[in-house]
Formats: structure tokens, C-alpha cells, sequence
């Protein structure tokens, strides 16, 4: 039989067990490691058609494949390209929404509100994992700059697509008026799975320009 100071010593070191423990349990969550590009693509808070504020690079980009226009609804030859991207969708098939995502921003956030923008989404029958998005114009301007202006100061925002597999790193571009089948073909290239024979030939724009 266990003398009481015996139980007592027992019982002490058992709560500094438990306390060690708990301890443990509730240390703080460790940062999470920066994504590839977190240093180039912009971090800015964006509204999505579906009312949500998200950051871009956090939220949408990161360790995602993605497909990136620009339009304005005002502007007929962006919607054109809308439509283009509409057909895009069932070539992706059920990845859409789930490791591939598209994203259309808008280039005239005062007029394409979150509103507009879910009544282009409806017209268009934009599936899961298609996002329209807005926000402050300074900031929209800051991902054009990043992503669709070349060095030599040439905006392609409304003539180029970019798609891109962030978490390897790899990036490219295709016109706007390519077929949805050539889009999607673009796409594949940066996607896990078997690669096409041969090397990717792109014609025009250059990568991504991550040096900064």
C-alpha cells in the first residue's frame, strides 16, 4: 500500500506530465513557408462575382494551376474572349474546382462590380473554380503590371491568356483569340500527368518574369 506523500509525489508528477503536454499542444502554429513566387505576385485583396474579399496570391494562386484573363464588360472584344474561356471549362472537365482554377479580373473595377460581374458569371455559365474578380483599382493595375505587362512596357492584359503551375513554377502565355482546344492544350503542359512528346513550343509571350 502506497504511503500518502508516495500518492502525493504520484499525483505531481502526473499534472507536470499532463502540463508538459498541454504545453505542447497549444504552442504556436508556425508561420506558413512563402509560396514560390509570394516575392512577385501581388498579395492584394480582390472581391470575387461570388462576394467574397480573398487575397490573390494567398487565396487563389498559391500551389494552384490556373488559367488568368482580363475583360471589361464594356468592352466587346474581352467578352468575346469570355466566351472563348466558357468553352474552355468542359475541356478541363472535372479538375476544374478542384486543382485548376480560372480567373477573369476585371480591367474597369468602378464599372464591373461584384454585382456585374455574378450577372457575367450567370450569362456565361461559369462552373465551380471560375472566379470574375474586382477591387481597387491600384491594385488591379499592380497584378496587370505583373502579369501581362512585358518589360518593354507592352500590356497584353486584353490580348494574352496566362496559365501557370505555381508550386513548380512554371508559367506561360496564349493569345486571347486561340481556340478553346489550343487554350486547353497550353494548360496541359503545366499539369501533372504525362507530358506531350516533344518540347512546348510557345509562340509570343515570354514566361512569367519573376526576377522582379
Amino acid at each position: 500500500m502506497l504511503r500518502p506523500g508516495k500518492i502525493l509525489m504520484k499525483a505531481l508528477a502526473a499534472a507536470a506530465t499532463n502540463l508538459s503536454d498541454a504545453r505542447e499542444s497549444f504552442r504556436p502554429c508556425e508561420p506558413p513557408t512563402p509560396g514560390l513566387h509570394a516575392a512577385y505576385i501581388p498579395n492584394v485583396f480582390v472581391h470575387t462575382h461570388q462576394n467574397q474579399r480573398v487575397r490573390f496570391y494567398d487565396d487563389l494562386i498559391r500551389q494552384k494551376i490556373v488559367l488568368i484573363n482580363c475583360l471589361s464588360i464594356r468592352d466587346e472584344a474581352s467578352c468575346s474572349n469570355i466566351e472563348t474561356v466558357a468553352q474552355v471549362q468542359p475541356l478541363i472537365g472535372e479538375a476544374l474546382g478542384r486543382n485548376v482554377f480560372i480567373y477573369s479580373i476585371t480591367t474597369d473595377p468602378e464599372h464591373d462590380t461584384a454585382a456585374a460581374l455574378r450577372t457575367l458569371a450567370e450569362k456565361y455559365q461559369a462552373r465551380n473554380g471560375w472566379l470574375f474578380l474586382t477591387g481597387a483599382s491600384a491594385d488591379l493595375q499592380l497584378l496587370r503590371q505583373r502579369l501581362f505587362i512585358h518589360s518593354g512596357g507592352q500590356d497584353c492584359s486584353m490580348h494574352l491568356i496566362r496559365y501557370g503551375n505555381e508550386a513548380v513554377g512554371l508559367w506561360g502565355g496564349v493569345p486571347a483569340r486561340s481556340t478553346p482546344e489550343s487554350i486547353a492544350q497550353r494548360l496541359s503542359w503545366v499539369m501533372p500527368g504525362d507530358r506531350p512528346s516533344g518540347p512546348p513550343k510557345r509562340g509570343g509571350p515570354p514566361p512569367l518574369a519573376v526576377e522582379g
